[in-house]
């Protein structure tokens, strides 16, 4: 049988938020071991969905994120004769094409429906490794599509919270730069994969959390192409570079930024990992102020 006493005081243990159980009282920690496990399978069933359901929680709560805020509101009419509102703290203008920057999405309207179809397709050509299946969390999800007045096409997409385009938080200290670059070069990563080219990596199209140190790539998918150049890992670094405090310290990092792509993503990513290593000494995890 499972134990839910606490060692320490003999309390009744609660299920933890960091995994396991937790003792109110006098805070110890207990771990259920496989073994233990043995014969209540339904019990780790409905602790698995618990920690599930917990993270997926957390990871849609926008009640802490305040830096989002409304700085303008757009208005069309749909096909049903209804209004869509948005709000949008900013907007990005392309050709025959807008996108909006709301509280809970990234929208994007088209002038018409075959530059929607455009820009799915370009998001279907993706494809991903199955040894690191989070790398799909880079890129736009949608969550659904709206046929709009006049042969416009509206395409919803999740913006997760704290998810912010990386020119909001520019300039960024070396220390913080580094892990910008770092998910640039995931997703550069997953597009050579992928043998495509996107072609639109800058600052405003790529999001990214300040908290969870991840990345998103918006953006225009209506261009993607079958990869020719090293196009997308020079746009890395015009990137980084106009989003950086100073690129000169340390020395490394402004010697990667100035150079030419070291053949393909991989081994560019290669490249940047032994920056990280001599130049910032490893590997470390820094807190955004």
């Amino acid at each position: 049988m499972i134990s839910y006493r606490c060692k320490q005081c003999g309390a009744q243990l609660e299920l933890g938020s960091a995994g396991g159980f937790q003792c109110p009282y006098c805070g110890a920690r207990a771990f259920l071991s496989d073994a233990e496990f043995k014969g209540n399978h339904e019990f780790r069933k409905k602790l698995l969905a618990y920690y599930k359901a917990k993270a997926s929680e957390k990871e849609n709560d926008y009640s802490g994120d305040t830096l989002w805020e409304e700085l303008g509101t757009a208005t069309y009419l749909m096909v049903n004769g209804k209004n869509l509102t948005l709000s949008y703290m900013d907007r990005y203008h392309y050709p025959e094409m807008v996108c909006y920057l709301c509280r809970e999405s990234v929208v994007y309207i088209f002038d018409r429906e075959d530059g929607a179809n455009a820009f799915m397709l370009g998001l279907a050509r993706l494809s991903f490794p199955e040894a690191d299946v989070k790398l799909s969390r880079c890129f736009p999800m949608l969550k659904s599509k709206i046929a709009l007045d006049a042969g416009k096409l509206c395409l919803i997409f999740t913006r997760k919270p704290y998810f912010y385009p990386a020119e909001v938080f520019a300039p960024f200290a070396s220390e913080h730069l580094a892990w910008v670059i770092s998910r640039m070069e995931n997703i550069c990563c997953a597009l050579e994969y992928s043998e495509l080219q996107h072609g639109d990596i800058t600052a405003s199209t790529l999001f990214v959390n300040s908290l969870t140190h991840e990345g998103m790539l918006f953006g225009d998918w209506r261009n993607v192409e079958r990869k020719h150049s090293n196009q997308d890992l020079l746009d890395l670094r015009k990137t980084a570079k106009s989003v950086a405090e100073n690129i000169h310290s340390p020395a490394l990092l402004e010697d990667f930024l100035l150079a030419e792509p070291k053949g393909d993503a991989f081994q560019d990513f290669a490249t940047w990992d032994k920056v990280i290593e001599e130049g910032f000494g490893g590997h470390h995890f820094v807190k955004m102020k």
